[in-house]
């Protein structure tokens, strides 16, 4: 499986949490924890730790799957724009984590062939469930770049990596894309060190397949 040594966390988006982190236990045997809220954009998340073979034998990376949905204790209109068209759990969209943020930030920025559009870079917080602040930066666009397949990069500043908590874990099996335009998409993925499988299809599409000890989720 092609991943990215900076390979940071998955998106798997939803239209109800509570009933797709019940859902996701049934399916993978496994129960994700409470990750917290996201303050004025309306969404909470749940997570699960991930391993994944990338073929290079590191399988003790930072990784982690992110279950995205409305927070009830928000104002459900705040989540509209980003989980607008979600009616069912789909992989909306991935992260890296650069060693030097800053740098692939404004590398892209210049970037004209492949062009690519990263968007703007914002500051976030999350409160997790023990009360713990933490806070990192993230490139942000709307739409999402090619459906999602191209990454936003995440700088985690000062505060643990999520993936290093007490949490269950499952298994990426596989993660891939397909686009109408195969060689466009991975030349936007190889500029950004953020290179998949990109195979042929009719639309722009993140895929993934989890395993946990209760058995298996392709999305």
């Amino acid at each position: 499986m092609l991943l990215p040594p900076d390979f940071d966390h998955l998106v798997i988006a939803v239209p109800h949490l509570a009933e797709s982190v019940e859902q996701c236990h049934k399916l993978l045997g496994v129960e994700a924890i409470p990750g917290g809220a996201h303050p004025g954009l309306g969404t909470a998340n749940a997570l699960l730790g991930l391993a994944a073979d990338d073929g290079r034998g590191d399988r003790d990376r930072d990784i982690y799957l992110e279950i995205l949905g409305p927070d009830p204790e928000q104002d459900p209109q705040l989540a509209a724009t980003r989980l607008a068209g979600i009616t069912q759990a789909t992989v909306q969209r991935w992260a890296t984590h650069p060693v030097d943020f800053d740098r692939l930030v404004t590398a892209a920025a210049r970037s004209s062939e492949p062009h690519v559009d990263l968007g703007e870079v914002y500051d976030m917080t999350r409160r997790t469930p023990d009360g713990r602040l933490l806070e990192w930066r993230l490139t942000r666009r709307t739409p999402l770049a090619l459906g999602g397949i191209q990454p936003f990069l995440i700088d985690w500043k000062d505060s643990p990596h999520p993936a290093r908590q007490t949490m269950p874990s499952i298994e990426l099996e596989r993660f891939w894309a397909t686009s109408p335009d195969v060689d466009t998409t991975s030349r936007v993925l190889r500029s950004l060190g953020a290179t998949i499988e990109v195979e042929a299809g009719v639309t722009e599409t993140l895929h993934a397949t989890l395993k946990g000890p209760g058995g298996s989720w392709t999305i």
